[in-house]
């Protein structure tokens, strides 16, 4: 049996990765995936090219179409609870 929300709607299944804003630091961050039923997977966006002595990721093109910076993704992978993330972002993850 799916589980159901408070309207007493079954679920949608979402998709990864995806764009949501992370209300702790207050910047958006990628979403990778479920850590548990009440965590999420994420990694950290930036316009730095290192994170500390280690290299981050660059997106091209960026996916926030507003900003003419390049987007960089830091390599860490880390978890928290999905009640600190925002809605979805409209940003599109470009496709290799």
């Amino acid at each position: 049996m799916k589980k159901k929300n408070k309207s007493n709607k079954p679920h949608k299944k979402e998709t990864f990765p995806h764009f949501r804003w992370y209300r702790k630091s207050k910047h958006p961050a990628l979403i990778t995936g479920e850590h548990s039923e009440d965590e999420y997977d994420y990694r950290k966006v930036t316009h730095d090219s290192k994170d500390g002595r280690h290299s981050n990721d660059k997106l091209e093109p960026n996916p926030n179409p507003k900003d003419d910076k390049p987007m960089y993704i830091v390599r860490r992978k880390r978890h928290d609870k999905k009640k600190y993330f925002g809605k979805r972002l409209a940003w599109k993850y470009p496709k290799k």
